[in-house]
């Protein structure tokens, strides 16, 4: 199965548990994204990986437009029913996919790309395109998971968030992000950072992972290095959490 497809079907499942997830809905990254970017009136936004359609909503009081772009239709379905059932007409939704972006050069004077980029098999066919669509002096402002610099504990995340869920590809360093950046000639400023608290049980619910890989990454993580534990705040059972590495990322063309 091609890592488009794995996607769609994954997320074409998850759509409705994606939309109320307090992590998606709720996270105070979405007020860090809208402040950072200092959106105005007469603005349109692009959002890369919409999902459920938070960034967008998040957004849309600040500007004139947002686009928000997925390759699920289960969640673009989502999104759309969530705009229609807050009232919220200045967002509209659409299929595509960020190394392909259906649109001219210089259209958009924010991108954001929030929670999607570690499904991206690699950076530079979707910074590329970003960079593409961004008007001259135009925001792009991505949040995700990243991986820490040190091989062990890179390795290892990567590890439990490929068994979680089969369409994931890498947390990505912030060392390769800016590396993307510098390529294209965007450096990309990390402006915030945080650790993001996990429930294991809530986790792995809303990816519907299966029971086997359940009990592989429960032992994983209980027979984790403490170096591994310390890093990610590992927590055994009976109520398993951890956390992962987030930041936002901030860049200008």
């Amino acid at each position: 199965m091609e890592p488009e497809d794995k996607i769609k079907e994954q997320f074409d499942r998850a759509a409705g548990a994606y939309s109320t997830s307090p992590i998606f809905a709720k996270g105070h990254d979405l007020k860090l994204m809208v402040e950072a970017a200092k959106p105005a009136p007469d603005m349109t936004v692009l959002d890369v990986g919409c999902a459920a359609g938070h960034t967008a909503f998040a957004f849309a009081p600040h500007v004139q437009e947002v686009i928000g772009v997925d390759i699920s239709q289960g969640m673009l379905a989502e999104a759309s029913q969530q705009a229609d059932a807050r009232n919220i007409t200045n967002v509209h939704f659409q299929e595509a996919i960020a190394s392909s972006l259906p649109f001219a050069d210089q259209q958009f004077d924010i991108v954001t790309c929030r929670y999607v980029a570690h499904h991206f098999p690699s950076l530079m066919p979707a910074i590329t395109e970003i960079y593409r669509v961004l008007k001259a002096g135009g925001q792009f402002l991505v949040v995700d998971i990243i991986s820490p610099e040190e091989p062990e504990l890179a390795a290892f995340i990567n590890q439990v968030e490929l068994l979680r869920d089969p369409s994931h590809s890498r947390d990505w360093m912030i060392s390769e992000w800016q590396a993307a950046g510098e390529e294209i000639g965007m450096p990309l400023n990390a402006i915030a950072q945080w650790d993001l608290p996990i429930d294991f049980a809530d986790w792995t619910a809303r990816q519907q992972t299966p029971p086997d890989a359940i009990t592989q990454l429960e032992t994983l993580l209980d027979s984790a290095s403490p170096a591994v534990q310390s890093a990610f705040s590992i927590v055994k059972k009976p109520q398993r959490s951890f956390h992962l590495w987030s930041v936002l990322l901030q860049g200008t063309k």
